[in-house]
Order: C-alpha cells, then sequence, then structure tokens
C-alpha cells in the first residue's frame, strides 16, 4: 500500500515494511534496517556535536528530522518504532534515577527546593499563562509544550557535571539536586493531566505513600549497607553481574508497572526505582558495575535511538509560529536564567553563577520525553511538539556554549578548579 500525495504524512506503517511516496518514488525498509538508518545518523552526527562540546542528543534529534517526514521521508513514524521509544525511555530514566542518588535530596533539600522553585517552577508558569492567553492555545497545550520547554534535563546536567568535575563539589551536587527536583515535579504535573480533582487527589496520596515507603526502605537499606555491600561483593567479585543487573530490572519494572497502575506514568517508577541504587545500598564496586553498564547500554544504543525517533515525529515550523518560539525560548531563558543567576550568587560558593546558569539553561531529555509523551497521549499536535522540540535545541545549543565557556574562565581564575 503506498499512499498518495495527500497523505504523505500519514503515521500508518504495516509491521514488516516502511513505504513512503515522494516525487513518484517510493522508499521500502523493514524495522531492522530503519533501526540501523536511525543508528549510524544519529552516533555518527552525536559524535560530530560532541566534538564541538555540544550534547550528543541534539544531533541524534537532527538525525531523526533528516531521515523523517520532515525533510528526506526515509523513515516514518511507526507504533513499531514507538514501542520500541518506550523500551530506550525505560533504561534511559531508570539510568537517571541511579546517577541522582537519594543523598541529592536529603542532604541539600534547601538548595535543591529553592533551584527547582525559582528556575523551572515561576517561568513554567509564565509561559502557560502567556501560551494560554496572549498565543490562544487550549490549556492542555499551553500546559504542555511550557513544561516540555521549561524543564531543565538531569541527562544534560549529569553529563556537564561529571565531565566538568564539578560533580565532586558540594555545589555540583545542590545543582543536580535542583535538576532532578525539578524533573520529579515535572512528571508529577504531566500525571495530572486530563484527571479529575478527586482521582489527582488520590494519585498524590498513593505517591506520597510510595515516596514515604521509599524513605524507609532506603533507611533500612543503609542500615545494613554493610551485609548488602557484602552480598553484592560476592556476586561481582565470582563475576555474576548478571544476577544484579536482572534484580535491577525487575526492581525498576515492577515499581514502573505500580506507578502505572495509580495512574501515573512509568517514567517516574523508573526514576525513583533507580534512586535505591547509590554506593550506600549496594557497595561502591557494585555501583560502579551497575552504573556502567547503563551507560554503555544507553549511550551507545537506546539513547541515540530514542532521541532519533522523537525527531522524526518534527515537522517544519511554520512562520506564524515563530514568534510563539521566540517567546517559549525569551521566556525560559530570561526569567529562569535569571533566577538561577541570583540564586547562585546568594547560595553558591565555589560555583560561579554563569556556570549556574549554564546547567540551568541546558535542555534535553526530559523536555523530550514529555513533548513525546503528550504528543503520543494526544495533549498536543505535532506543530506544538516541532515548536517544544525547536525550542529545546535552541537552549541546549545556546547554554552548553555558556556553560563551557564559564567553566573555562572558572578554571582559569579558581586555585580549586585549576589545582
Amino acid at each position: 500500500m503506498v499512499g498518495n500525495e495527500s497523505s504523505q504524512n500519514q503515521h500508518y506503517v504495516s509491521v514488516l515494511t516502511y513505504l513512503y511516496r515522494r516525487d513518484d518514488m517510493v522508499v521500502m525498509f523493514d524495522l531492522i534496517t530503519s533501526i540501523l538508518f536511525l543508528l549510524v545518523v544519529a552516533i555518527g552526527l552525536g559524535a560530530i556535536f560532541n566534538n564541538f562540546g555540544l550534547p550528543e542528543v541534539v544531533g541524534a534529534i537532527i538525525a531523526g528530522i533528516l531521515l523523517g517526514p520532515a525533510v528526506s521521508g526515509l523513515i516514518l513514524p511507526s507504533s513499531e518504532l514507538s514501542t520500541i521509544s518506550l523500551l530506550a525511555l525505560f533504561f534511559i530514566i531508570l539510568q537517571i534515577g541511579i546517577e541522582a542518588s537519594s543523598d541529592i535530596f536529603s542532604k541539600n533539600i534547601k538548595y535543591v527546593m529553592g533551584f527547582a522553585a525559582f528556575s523551572f517552577i515561576i517561568p513554567f508558569l509564565i509561559m502557560s499563562l502567556g501560551s494560554y492567553y496572549f498565543f490562544g492555545l487550549h490549556y492542555l497545550e499551553a500546559v504542555s509544550v511550557s513544561l516540555a520547554v521549561s524543564i531543565p534535563s538531569i541527562s544534560i546536567t549529569s553529563v556537564l557535571l561529571v565531565r566538568s568535575g564539578l560533580i565532586k563539589m558540594d555545589d555540583g551536587l545542590r545543582l543536580l539536586g535542583g535538576v532532578a527536583m525539578s524533573d520529579t515535579i515535572a512528571f508529577i504535573i504531566l500525571a495530572s493531566f486530563q484527571r479529575p480533582a478527586s482521582t489527582i487527589i488520590i494519585v498524590l496520596a498513593s505517591l506520597a505513600a510510595f515516596l514515604v515507603f521509599v524513605y524507609f526502605l532506603d533507611l533500612f537499606l543503609k542500615s545494613r549497607s554493610e551485609r548488602i555491600r557484602g552480598r553484592f561483593g560476592h556476586l561481582t567479585n565470582t563475576e555474576k553481574e548478571g544476577v544484579i543487573f536482572a534484580a535491577v530490572m525487575l526492581m525498576g519494572l515492577a515499581v514502573s508497572s505500580f506507578f502505572e497502575y495509580i495512574g501515573i506514568t512509568f517514567v517516574l517508577g523508573a526514576f525513583f526505582s533507580g534512586l535505591l541504587i547509590h554506593q550506600n545500598s549496594v557497595g561502591e564496586q557494585t555501583y560502579g558495575v551497575l552504573k556502567r553498564t547503563f551507560q554503555r547500554i544507553n549511550s551507545s544504543f537506546f539513547i541515540p535511538l530514542f532521541f532519533s525517533i522523537s525527531g522524526l515525529e518534527m515537522t517544519l515550523i511554520p512562520v506564524s509560529s515563530l514568534p510563539y518560539l521566540l517567546f517559549l525560548v525569551i521566556i525560559t531563558a530570561t526569567v529562569g536564567g535569571f533566577a538561577a543567576y541570583q540564586f547562585s550568587r546568594l547560595y553558591m560558593k565555589n560555583i560561579t553563577p554563569r556556570v549556574s546558569l549554564g546547567i540551568f539553561g541546558g535542555r534535553g531529555a526530559v523536555g523530550i520525553i514529555i513533548a513525546s509523551i503528550t504528543l503520543s497521549n494526544g495533549f498536543i499536535g505535532s506543530k506544538d511538539y516541532s515548536v517544544a522540540i525547536f525550542a529545546t535545541i535552541i537552549m541546549a545549543m545556546t547554554f552548553t556554549f555558556i556553560f563551557e565557556r564559564s567553566l573555562r574562565k572558572m578554571s582559569n581564575s579558581s586555585p580549586v578548579m585549576t589545582g
């Protein structure tokens, strides 16, 4: 079956074959070949972007744009690719949870909540109101797009902090905690979409009960840490890491299933299950094995695949949407950026405000994930989705550049960094 000119952008694809007609030419790719093309182009462009100090995920998104209906039409979005994207999303978010240990929240709650409130919540509210009142979006569209654009990304943040060595500082952990808290709040907001107030109350009560359970479970694991670390260490030393990896996977899937059952996206479940995996609970050696395993799987396969599939959904933005795109970028850059800058001036001792600005201005995985979820659930259309992705790309490239440049200045002037 081949679509005519009026149905070029429809997303129906058979299980085995992708058919797309462009200028009387039929392009046919099976699922495996489509994944191969996406990975090759995404990894290649990601490496090029990385050489210029830019996020690799931006290269992966552009790979999807180039291969998708927006440019070449070689590969179309499909239900099969969407299913694979969900699997990739589970692995990515689980790793993010592992990177963001629960200690980040408990030890720096004052700074974490401050950064989240001033650098994310305030610009998010302003963008939502502006989208609704000035640009005429439906309230659900306004909140969805604003949420995707305003949220900082823990994946970008963790990469920047680890690569720069700032993760070893208390200030670096506070920045990471602030971004992690912002992402958590964003997923909770996302879970409340199109729910009656009574249902939202039940969901939040279930979430609160689960968080209390996780808190005490975390305390229990820490109190038995020596024994647990010894058990995990034995498995690691006897080269039975597969058992550990399977246990983590099962726990992540179980918690994610619970979150789906109570009406919250599995994304938040994967994140919270990952929080239980840290050095104090499983030991430094086992934690290192798990962290490296997830990093290798995600960086080489799931991350480039997920973001390139996300790029397939993009369409070219009409000229009429450019003012809205500019509005989103200006608000999140100025309001959120100013708040992060001022908060950093007051509470950061070893990291300059411009470096903090670069961290909180960075956009990436989480915003794109939120945009993808809202698109798949019908909360936004392809045009608003494309606006959100383009805004994310602009912010990611701009503020990563600001971070790298500010970090070099801080390194040259700080004996802590240069020593």
